[in-house]
């Protein structure tokens, strides 16, 4: 929330939201932060892992990836996206819809008894179809007490072998939405806990709703 109404203006630098963001984490009394990504304009297609002294520009899309260990030795691991100083454009919109869309997909097949294959059925098909691989773009990873634990999700072989679901399983599902020629892309990340009954997300920051509208 801070990094998109108050840090994230034309003219300051991905490393300067950075900083801030890790200020802002330990200030709060995390007790580790893993990595920020910042990411912004042209950085995000293809996307990059990590910032770099890019100066956001007014109309850019913004991403911010935040992995870090809060008070109580639990991780977070949650990504959010918007347009830095300007409208969105329809064709900006549509490409976050699609993001958005196929992340809530995935988290609506989530519940104790589905299987890892229900989920990432509701993945678009990407490269990891193709060769088996696990990109890291369209997946979902089980977190806790570390940031990657024992269960992940791709299409590269749940779909094949199917892991079951179980409650109080504690996941973040992550997606992506870019295309061939765009300047820019789209990357959304939730958290949310297995229930009997499907999921709840704890998640708290919100998604950009201009580009929802």
């Amino acid at each position: 929330w801070m990094a998109k109404h108050e840090w994230a203006k034309p003219g300051v630098r991905e490393a300067e939201i950075c900083a801030k963001v890790n200020e802002y984490l330990y200030r709060s009394g995390f007790d580790f932060v893993y990595d920020i990504i910042v990411a912004s304009g042209g950085n995000t297609s293809p996307y990059r892992r990590w910032h770099t002294d890019k100066v956001i520009r007014q109309g850019d899309l913004m991403i911010i990836d935040i992995n870090a260990i809060g008070p109580g030795g639990y991780f977070i691991d949650f990504v959010r996206c918007w347009k830095v100083a300007q409208k969105p454009t329809q064709k900006e919109k549509d490409l976050y819809k699609e993001c958005y869309d196929s992340l809530y997909a995935a988290i609506s097949a989530v519940r104790a008894g589905a299987t890892s294959a229900d989920v990432a059925k509701h993945f678009p098909e990407y490269d990891d179809d193709k060769y088996g691989s696990v990109s890291l773009q369209q997946f979902a990873h089980s977190i806790g007490l570390s940031l990657y634990e024992g269960m992940w999700i791709s299409r590269a072989y749940s779909l094949k072998y199917p892991a079951e679901l179980k409650q109080n399983m504690y996941f973040a599902i992550e997606t992506f939405a870019g295309h061939p020629g765009l300047e820019q892309t789209v990357r959304l990340e939730e958290n949310l806990v297995v229930t009997d009954r499907g999921y709840e997300i704890f998640t708290l920051c919100e998604h950009a709703e201009d580009m929802l509208k």
